[in-house]
């Protein structure tokens, strides 16, 4: 299963969702964009590596990685090869830059995204940032799906 992001307001994206996608808005902040998870079968700007997300639950956290090539292998031996990060949780890579990730978790109430977020974090500095003294892009965004 591959997946594209689209970001924009509730009536921009509204019409763009069929019964396969989720839409998403900022669970913390009304005044950003909403997001749209269009699941596709053949081709999307992410494509997954491993995981699985419960798309009945309510809360998601996206985490957004982007990796020099040394990162980005490290990356893939510690997590995506081990399922390292596999609760609720599916890893994505970009199709047009193999060294940005897409991890998306999913969680049944803020409290439990709030642990997954600490733990996401924990476990990309010590598996990363203790391998690599160079900088990497990595952040967090938290939203809830709209019923």
């Amino acid at each position: 299963m591959n997946i594209t992001l689209k970001l924009g307001t509730y009536s921009f994206l509204k019409h763009q969702q069929n019964s396969a996608d989720t839409l998403l808005k900022p669970l913390f902040d009304d005044k950003t964009d909403h997001l749209l998870i269009k699941e596709l079968t053949r081709n999307g700007q992410y494509r997954k590596l491993t995981g699985s997300i419960d798309s009945v639950d309510e809360v998601y956290l996206l985490t957004y990685l982007k990796f020099n090539v040394d990162q980005s292998s490290i990356f893939q031996s510690k997590f995506v090869d081990t399922d390292k990060i596999n609760y609720n949780s599916a890893i994505y890579q970009l199709r047009d830059n193999l060294q940005e990730y897409l991890i998306i978790s999913t969680f049944d109430n803020q409290t439990h995204m709030e642990d997954g977020r600490k733990y996401i974090q924990n476990e990309i500095d010590n598996g990363i940032r203790s391998d690599s003294k160079v900088p990497f892009g990595f952040f967090t965004k938290e939203y809830e799906v709209i019923s």
